[in-house]
């Protein structure tokens, strides 16, 4: 009994709520609440439903090349009034190979340049701030194309 019970449950969940049956994707053009999003340069892409992002990554390095850890780089010209500190949100340390990645939603805003900078806490380099050009990537809703996610590479050199 209870075998034809878990038999049932499946049969209900896989057929009903739950969508065990493969769909077909909606069309990108067709004005859902998704994006078809092209890669810079090209008119390949992929659909997706989430937010638009601001990516930042970088390097931050001495005069000697050598790259430097526990840098904190942050993002002040995006940032919203009263905005906490958020990790990798709003700024990020740089990892022992000098490295850095922020990802935030970008918004409503389509900045063309950011303000980045970079602060040695320990006070031996001095604080760099960086104006960086923003690309983006293009999406559709239905057939109008838009700016979609944001990218920057930031490199310092303290």
């Amino acid at each position: 009994m209870r075998k034809n019970i878990c038999i049932l449950f499946m049969i209900a969940l896989c057929s009903g709520f739950a969508g065990c049956a493969k769909s077909e994707a909606a069309d990108p053009l067709e004005g859902n609440n998704g994006w078809w999003i092209t890669n810079p340069g090209t008119e390949s892409g992929y659909y997706s439903s989430a937010s638009p992002r601001l990516i930042v990554q970088g390097t931050v390095t001495n005069t000697a090349d050598q790259p430097l850890g526990g840098i904190y780089v942050a993002l002040p010209s995006v940032r919203e009034p009263n905005e906490p500190d958020i990790l990798t949100y709003n700024y990020s340390i740089t990892d022992s190979l000098g490295q850095y990645t922020i990802i935030r939603y970008r918004g409503r805003e389509v900045p063309t340049e950011i303000t980045v900078v970079a602060t040695d806490s320990t006070g031996l380099y001095p604080e760099q701030y960086i104006f960086a050009p923003v690309t983006y990537d293009s999406a559709y809703i239905g057939k109008d194309k838009i700016p979609y996610n944001g990218y920057a590479t930031v490199n310092f050199k303290l």
